[in-house]
């Protein structure tokens, strides 16, 4: 017997912590009373209400039953309220006195500025005008109970950007919104918008000026006001011009090249032609097209178009050469075909080594080339970024139970609602079996774990099908800042530690929580 208490014990402890209730004694009573009646220990103290409520008369015990009366404060309040019905007159003036309370209460409501609950409290006060009878009196209570449960103010979250807003109370939070609206916000926005101006002003092509960007923005970054500045904005167009400048020059140099390339291509192709039974008009044509080519004015696109045009040209027109060039083709046309693999083999091998197989998100090679490259800009620039470990909970279990073609279908749609919900600027890849890894550039904790928490959200109410039956699927996410840590490696190792802390904590969260 005493080993079978000590079970029921160890039970009601772990069912308290799974079903996440605080440990009072109330609770603890319950739960212990619940596991020893489903083992079928009888326990005197588990007895108790029911052996009081069988000592009543039998219209009070029916009472007490019907009402699903089950602990001792349970009870006293049926006792307190049985004895407090003295008269039926007392009963009178205490339910006329309760439905006025009911009515101011909800003349109140009418003037909390909430369309809902307008709406609910007048249809409510409506119904208290009417001849009352229990059955709509208990289906407006449901309404109101249903409007409790489903009531999200989680909309006012969208005023902390703008600072610290009371919002207890309506007319404090409108003074304390008014007075956000009416300060001086201009230094904010100059921080904000600082470290943009630095990202749009990074080279396009040119890479000499590095160091006047380097220049530029260590000045953005230590006095982010100097924007408003006329020397600030002189010195940005500047920049800009010279950038521009610079970057025709580039883009000269890349057509002399090409130039210099046409010019051999075309003296080769005249030899060809000298060398093979082609008419004379049709030399001309071929050479008309040539000198057509304008590479000062036409585009890339163009240039390239006309450059096929003459390889057609010139395939369907070297069909007489001698046997000596066919043989030559023969061995160009084998060394073009393996060409051709070895390119497609190539495509294939960088897409693979970039993008994971299974679910289209990047492979943790492509992780770490992008790692490097957001830490050179946080080291360079001071742009922040921040990562984000998520990681599918109880992962295994749904391998075991529905098999792997099962996970690798959670893996897949997991992949493709992170793209989808990712910015553009954001990073994502499989950082290893179900754990995935993005990056956010230009956010801060607080917008990472609020990221990390939609998706979670998103996950936690998708619906995962497979083969007709549905598979629940939670995930856990950790969080961390550059810019609070001191590498790139102490940030993924931070983000993965808060990982394994919601894990800890229960999993289907996300850690560190917003302060």
């Amino acid at each position: 017997m005493a080993s079978t208490i000590n079970e029921i014990i160890k039970d009601s402890f772990e069912k308290l912590r799974a079903e996440h209730l605080t440990f009072t004694p109330d609770n603890y009573h319950k739960i212990f009373c619940e596991i020893a009646k489903k083992k079928g220990v009888v326990v005197e103290d588990c007895q108790k209400v029911t052996k009081y409520i069988k000592k009543l008369e039998s219209n009070l015990a029916n009472e007490a039953s019907r009402l699903n009366v089950s602990t001792i404060d349970q009870l006293l309040a049926f006792f307190v309220s049985r004895l407090n019905r003295s008269s039926s007159d007392q009963s009178e003036q205490l339910i006329t006195a309760l439905v006025l309370l009911s009515r101011r209460s909800l003349q109140a409501l009418t003037l909390l500025h909430n369309k809902k609950a307008t709406t609910l409290a007048n249809a409510s006060l409506d119904r208290l005008d009417m001849k009352q009878d229990l059955k709509s009196i208990e289906t407006i209570k449901d309404k109101w109970f249903d409007f409790i449960s489903s009531y999200d103010d989680s909309f006012l979250k969208k005023l902390d950007k703008y600072g610290k807003i009371n919002k207890d109370d309506l007319e404090k939070m409108v003074n304390d919104i008014t007075k956000i609206l009416d300060r001086d916000d201009d230094s904010e926005i100059y921080k904000t918008v600082a470290p943009l101006i630095v990202a749009t002003l990074t080279p396009s092509i040119a890479s000499s000026m590095n160091d006047d960007l380097a220049t530029i923005s260590y000045e953005l970054r230590n006095s982010p006001e100097s924007i408003s500045s006329v020397a600030m904005q002189e010195e940005i167009k500047s920049f800009i011009k010279k950038r521009i400048e610079l970057d025709k020059e580039e883009v000269k140099n890349r057509i002399s090249t090409l130039d210099k390339i046409l010019d051999d291509i075309n003296k080769k192709i005249f030899d060809l032609i000298d060398t093979s039974n082609i008419s004379g008009e049709q030399v001309r044509g071929i050479k008309k097209d040539l000198t057509s080519m304008n590479l000062k004015e036409d585009s890339f696109e163009s240039v390239q178009e006309k450059l096929i045009h003459i390889a057609t040209s010139l395939e369907l027109e070297t069909k007489g050469l001698s046997d000596k060039m066919l043989e030559n083709q023969k061995t160009i046309t084998k060394l073009h075909s393996r060409v051709k693999k070895l390119e497609n083999a190539l495509v294939v091998a960088k897409k693979e080594s970039k993008e994971d197989f299974l679910t289209s998100v990047a492979t943790k090679r492509a992780l770490d080339s992008e790692i490097k490259r957001v830490e050179e800009a946080f080291k360079r620039y001071k742009i922040d970024y921040t990562l984000c470990f998520l990681d599918i909970d109880h992962f295994k279990v749904v391998n075991d139970t529905f098999g792997h073609e099962a996970g690798d279908v959670i893996l897949s749609t997991l992949g493709k609602i992170l793209r989808r919900y990712l910015r553009e600027v954001d990073f994502v890849g499989r950082y290893g079996g179900e754990e995935f890894l993005t990056i956010l550039p230009n956010t801060d904790l607080t917008q990472g774990i609020i990221f990390a928490d939609k998706i979670r959200k998103i996950i936690d109410n998708y619906k995962f099908v497979y083969k007709g039956e549905r598979i629940d699927v939670k995930i856990s996410c950790g969080v961390a800042q550059r810019s609070n840590c001191k590498d790139a490696s102490d940030t993924i190792a931070s983000a993965d530690k808060m990982l394994y802390k919601a894990k800890q904590n229960g999993r289907n969260q996300v850690m560190p929580k917003v302060k």
